[in-house]
């Protein structure tokens, strides 16, 4: 009976000293502000939905950008990026690069090469977006048309936008996979406007 007795008050204590720390499963999950969100993420609103609903829980959230933008139609170099951060993790990455146009089929492997972590885009299945795009529960990308040809040495150029979860959250993996293609949409359209481009983007469902 002693035994169990310190036992509970152990257990109580111990949860009392969870609680107070926040320790696991007391731990409050933190608020994504709309003002933090990266720019190149597009509109807050609803970046801040998605963010939700994929990110795992974690006390705070924090949002590092990085981006060389494109001097005019002439000028071949756009490239963006957004990290997304929480818990001293990386949680998120949304990286997007102006490049020459190439085949769906060889741009598919190259952006699957842009992944920090192989298993992301395993499994990957095509959405309609873009000239190419594709997705999975952890990865999702979408070549996105910007200059057309004679505007830039070498021709038609494009825009690779690519989204990489690399912390999942609870959520289904058929869930995830539709949120990420939904930032990665509103990314896109961000992009396509800031890089200067001429060329129908063809983002939207």
């Amino acid at each position: 009976m002693i035994l169990i007795v310190g036992a509970v008050v152990a257990l109580a204590l111990f949860a009392g000293l969870a609680y107070t720390y926040k320790i696991w499963p007391f731990r409050e999950k933190g608020e994504i502000e709309a003002g933090e969100v990266c720019s190149s993420l597009g509109p807050s609103s609803s970046v801040v939905n998605a963010l939700t609903e994929v990110l795992p829980e974690e006390p705070s959230y924090s949002f590092d950008e990085n981006a060389s933008l494109r001097v005019d139609v002439t000028d071949t170099n756009y490239e963006s990026s957004c990290f997304v951060s929480g818990g001293d993790k990386q949680l998120l990455v949304v990286k997007a690069r102006l490049m020459e146009y190439e085949p769906a089929k060889s741009w598919t492997q190259w952006v699957k090469g842009t992944a920090a972590n192989e298993e992301s885009t395993k499994s990957l299945t095509p959405f309609t977006a873009g000239d190419k795009a594709v997705a999975s529960s952890r990865f999702a990308a979408i070549f996105v048309p910007c200059t057309s040809p004679g505007k830039a040495p070498g021709g038609q150029y494009n825009l690779s936008v690519s989204t990489e979860l690399k912390q999942a959250g609870n959520s289904s993996d058929d869930a995830v996979r539709d949120e990420l293609i939904k930032l990665t949409r509103t990314a896109s359209s961000y992009t396509h406007a800031k890089a200067k481009c001429d060329m129908t983007p063809k983002i939207d469902e």
